[in-house]
């Protein structure tokens, strides 16, 4: 993830319409064993406008400082005292942090150099180099870096998007049969282990088929997304609702007590009635119904759940048959 520091790197925002506020100095973080060049340098960045959070002289020291200090760049002395150089510091802030690296250097060897590339600086100077020089790299390094951090937040996006997609159900936004087995498979391996109560309903959108033969099959349509929205109105974020499939719909709660079985069925049942009774439809919204509580020994996998509430739904169905017989 993006730390707080990086996402403030280039931050300019209006306030009641205002002139745009400036964006704070970059801070950085200076690492350099020579004293005299380090307050030089100090002086130069300072002059330049950037804000020099601290100066290191060791490997070890720069390390420790940057876990302390969250610099949003690293000007570097490849060359240092101590066991740890500028190398391999810079390996090691970046495995906390991406901070861009900007190296120094008073060698231009080969093996140096390829060191050096290895560790993905933005920038590389070698002493001496004029002012104008080090700007330069230090706004390349800043540019490159945001470009990158934005790339990286797209892809990020993108995939999360993809992901989403992939387990959900085009047609009414709920989760698909894929999203609520993965979903739902956490869901009760967390339930066991911190023994929160579920509850699993297992529902049939009934009449869909006389709905596609009378209505067609758009209309059918129309009646599966109208259940969605019942059920996303009588279920809590935080629970896992899902299209099974055709006119199969699944969703698992979050209980209190067994008692709350019986109160979400009844209330969804009078978000049902509420919704036939508010819009014109040329069908009613009507479901069969079947809950169990999710008890089961730990060996009890979702589709044996499943099957219980499914079974429940049968036996509703068969009693509801007779009462009308």
């Amino acid at each position: 993830m993006v730390n707080t520091e990086h996402q403030k790197l280039f931050a300019a925002a209006d306030r009641d319409g205002s002139e745009p506020i400036e964006p704070d100095p970059v801070s950085i973080l200076l690492v350099e064993d020579e004293g005299l060049i380090a307050r030089d340098l100090e002086d130069t960045l300072t002059r330049l406008g950037y804000r020099v959070s601290g100066i290191a002289s060791e490997g070890a020291e720069a390390i420790e400082m940057a876990r302390v200090l969250h610099p949003q760049l690293v000007v570097m002395d490849v060359s240092l005292r101590g066991d740890v150089d500028g190398i391999e510091a810079a390996c090691a802030i970046q495995e906390d942090a991406p901070v861009p690296v900007i190296f120094l250097t008073g060698h231009s060897d080969t093996e140096t150099l390829q060191r050096a590339v290895l560790t993905g600086p933005l920038g590389y100077l070698i002493k001496p180099f004029q002012e104008d020089d080090l700007r330069c790299a230090i706004e390349v390094a800043i540019h490159k870096h945001r470009a990158d951090i934005e790339r990286r937040q797209r892809e990020e996006h993108l995939r999360r998007s993809a992901e989403n997609r992939s387990l959900s159900d085009e047609l009414t936004q709920l989760r698909n049969r894929r999203g609520f087995f993965e979903l739902g498979g956490q869901a009760l391996t967390a339930a066991r282990r911190e023994q929160h109560v579920l509850g699993l309903f297992f529902m049939d959108l009934d009449g869909l088929k006389q709905i596609n033969d009378t209505l067609g099959h758009m209309i059918g349509d129309d009646a599966l997304r109208d259940t969605a929205e019942v059920l996303r109105n009588t279920f809590r974020g935080s629970d896992i609702v899902a299209r099974l499939g055709g006119d199969e719909f699944v969703a698992l709660a979050h209980l209190h007590s067994e008692r709350d079985i019986e109160t979400l069925c009844v209330r969804l049942r009078e978000h049902l009635r509420e919704f036939n009774e508010s819009r014109q439809r040329p069908y009613q919204v009507d479901l069969s119904i079947g809950a169990t509580l999710v008890d089961g020994p730990a060996d009890l996998n979702l589709e044996e759940v499943i099957a219980r509430a499914d079974e429940a739904m049968y036996q509703e169905k068969r009693a509801a048959s007779g009462r009308h017989s």
